[in-house]
């Protein structure tokens, strides 16, 4: 009797321990989350700081080599590389809270709202299809971290 009431004393012990300790943990991550928040709103009162961030980095990155491979111009793969930026934020806000049904379907609305902006630029079907190889290409040989 006396072994069952000192493991249950043990196991007791062990229970309060643990919550303890993730109830502090979570306390401690309560500050981080709230001197997170004065920058996500900052970034929500001003998105365009941060695409034009984005944008120039993604310049700087994609628009030496998208010249080189699709024979653009660097007024046509900034528009390019513009629309892309604008179409990946679309679906980033977009998708997030679409069933895989929904999602389906959206993905391929600003797949053809994407190749109709290009093709306004404009930009000739062949040209549109080596921006798609381009990218494709990229994706290749650049896995997404993390898989």
């Amino acid at each position: 009797m006396k072994k069952l009431l000192i493991l249950t004393l043990i196991a007791g012990t062990f229970t309060a321990t643990a919550a303890n300790a993730q109830s502090s943990q979570t306390a401690m991550a309560e500050p981080a989350k709230e001197s997170a928040k004065p920058q996500s709103t900052a970034a929500a009162q001003n998105p365009n700081t941060d695409k034009a961030a984005m944008l120039e980095k993604m310049k700087e990155q994609f628009k030496p080599g998208m010249m080189a491979k699709t024979g653009l111009t660097a007024a046509q793969v900034d528009r390019v590389l513009e629309i892309n930026l604008e179409m990946r934020m679309t679906a980033a806000r977009e998708l997030r809270d679409l069933n895989e049904a929904d999602r389906s379907a959206r993905i391929a609305e600003l797949k053809a709202e994407k190749q109709k902006k290009f093709s306004e630029i404009p930009l000739t079907a062949d040209q549109i299809k080596s921006v798609d190889d381009f990218y494709a290409e990229f994706a290749r040989n650049n896995p997404p971290k993390g898989h």
